[in-house]
């Protein structure tokens, strides 16, 4: 069977989505605190991971194998899950004094160990599912995205959280709010949504309509994530997540040719699974150095370098020995 032909622009979001979580962890790891705020664009980069999973799931005008669908979710997505977090599970457990070896794996069978690929995982089979019983029927697909997504909204609000967190097992909670935006990023797919608004005009209004948000949740101090435990409100994270994955996309659409950031966005559920562990150790080794932050955030761009680049030689080693499928 030919390979799929990759799509730069969808690789070149993937990779600058990727460099984004790995700034965050090394600004965190080496300064001791948030300095850009989690709310800027940590959230949007993880939402556009979801949309693009969307975009890609099938072709629209292909009938979806559900069989090939579930075997590609396996190989590329849970069986790369269950090899790396086994394999830092030690490591971890070392790094963090309260987590023991049993706890360590407790959460990598409970699908805890790496709730961003759990979440993709869940969700993907949901999908499939749902694609398959609406036969793609637009309405009925965006009624069983939609309400999943209010219900989780609903139950928060109303039910005590602690609870709902401790049956949210292989973060199913999580793939029912995902599924709204991967909805989204397939019928961005099938009606060619993303060439219609990669012009200069309707980047300008995504862009404007972003920063108008941004006001609005810095203004009253809404928390952005997509853990539903900490999210205060529901419809700005919704409309805040589609805003932003549409104009990071037609951004991207527009870039010219980035092969170290493509690479990146190839390779990014390889760099997922190390963007805590490789910031963590860089950090630690050039505070030892007496490289130290003391206010000037210019070391932080530094310490990011030194993660990418130390993070990209581990990926394109692992990449030569585990032949997984990219995403």
């Amino acid at each position: 069977m030919a390979q799929k032909k990759r799509l730069r622009w969808i690789d070149s979001a993937r990779g600058f989505c990727m460099m984004a979580i790995l700034l965050f962890h090394s600004e965190v790891y080496f300064t001791g605190e948030e300095i850009i705020p989690y709310n800027l664009y940590v959230c949007n980069s993880l939402i556009t991971f979801f949309f693009i999973s969307g975009y890609l799931f099938h072709n629209p005008r292909k009938p979806l194998s559900l069989r090939r669908k579930l075997l590609s979710v396996a190989k590329g997505i849970l069986l790369p899950y269950f090899i790396f977090t086994t394999a830092i599970a030690v490591p971890k457990s070392l790094v963090h004094d309260d987590l023991s070896m049993l706890e360590a794996f407790k959460l990598i069978i409970t699908g805890h160990a790496s709730w961003f690929v759990a979440t993709l995982a869940v969700a993907e089979v949901i999908m499939a599912f749902l694609l398959k019983l609406t036969k793609d029927r637009k309405t009925v697909m965006f009624a069983t995205c939609a309400l999943p997504y209010l219900a989780i909204a609903v139950a928060y609000h109303y039910t005590d959280n602690e609870t709902l967190q401790n049956i949210n097992v292989w973060c199913w909670q999580n793939a029912l709010m995902v599924l709204i935006f991967m909805f989204i990023g397939l019928q961005c797919n099938s009606n060619g949504i993303i060439d219609r608004i990669s012009g200069n005009k309707a980047i300008i209004l995504l862009a404007v309509a972003l920063a108008f948000l941004k006001v609005i949740v810095f203004k009253y101090g809404i928390l952005l994530t997509l853990q539903p435990i900490s999210i205060t409100s529901f419809t700005i994270l919704l409309v805040d997540g589609i805003i932003g994955a549409l104009l990071i996309l037609s951004i991207c659409k527009r870039l010219p040719e980035m092969k170290l950031v493509e690479y990146t966005g190839k390779k990014s559920l390889y760099y997922y699974f190390i963007c805590g562990g490789v910031p963590l150790v860089v950090s630690a080794l050039m505070n030892k150095a007496g490289f130290l932050y003391n206010g000037n955030y210019f070391k932080v761009i530094v310490v990011f370098i030194a993660v990418y680049l130390t993070a990209t030689a581990i990926v394109y080693a692992i990449s030569k020995i585990l032949k997984f499928p990219t995403l």
